[in-house]
C-alpha cells in the first residue's frame, strides 16, 4: 500500500501476522514524522515484521543479538539534507508485548516505532539524555497531531 502526500511517497509492507495494522494509519504516521523532521520530500518504505524476523535483522545489520523495536536505514545518496530515501522496519511482536506490559494499545506502540524510525531518518538521535529528551518530545508532538498518545518508556 502506498500513500502519496504533496512531499512524500510512503509505502507500507506487512510481513507479519501479530497485529492488524491499517496501512493508511502507518503511512500517515510516517508522513507526519517526516514533516515534523522537516524532510520536505522523499520516499519512505515502512516494513512491519514479527519478532523472529526483527531478531535476524538486528543481528545482521546492527550486530546485536536479540530483538529491537525499530531499525531505520537512510538510503539517500548525498544530496539535500531536506530530502530522504529511507526504510524503517518495525517489530509488531515487541509492540504487542510492550503494550501489554504498559496496558496500552499495540497499534499505538507500533505507530510510535514508525514515528521514532522516521525521526531517525530526519537526523534525530537518542544516545544522550539531551537527545532522548528531544526525541521523546518530537514523538509526543507527532503522535498528538495524529490523535494518538505516546506511552512512557
Amino acid at each position: 500500500m502506498s500513500l502519496r502526500t504533496a512531499a512524500h511517497e510512503v509505502t507500507v509492507t506487512q510481513r507479519q501476522r501479530t497485529l492488524k495494522v491499517p496501512a493508511t494509519e502507518a503511512a500517515r504516521a510516517a508522513a507526519a514524522a517526516a514533516g515534523y523532521a522537516k524532510l520536505r520530500r522523499g520516499a519512505i518504505s515502512i516494513v512491519i515484521v514479527g519478532d523472529r524476523k526483527m531478531r535476524e535483522l538486528n543481528r545482521r545489520f546492527a550486530g546485536y543479538a536479540g530483538t529491537t523495536d525499530v531499525l531505520a536505514f537512510d538510503l539517500s545518496s548525498g544530496g539535500a539534507r531536506d530530502a530522504v530515501i529511507g526504510e524503517v522496519i518495525v517489530n509488531s511482536g515487541l509492540a504487542a508485548a510492550e503494550a501489554a506490559k504498559r496496558r496500552g494499545r499495540a497499534l499505538d506502540e507500533l505507530l510510535l516505532y514508525i514515528v521514532h524510525g522516521v525521526l531517525h531518518l530526519g537526523g534525530y538521535r537518542d544516545k544522550t539524555d539531551a537527545q532522548k529528551k528531544k526525541m521523546r518530545a518530537a514523538e509526543r508532538a507527532v503522535l498528538s497531531a495524529l490523535g494518538r498518545r505516546a506511552q512512557d518508556r
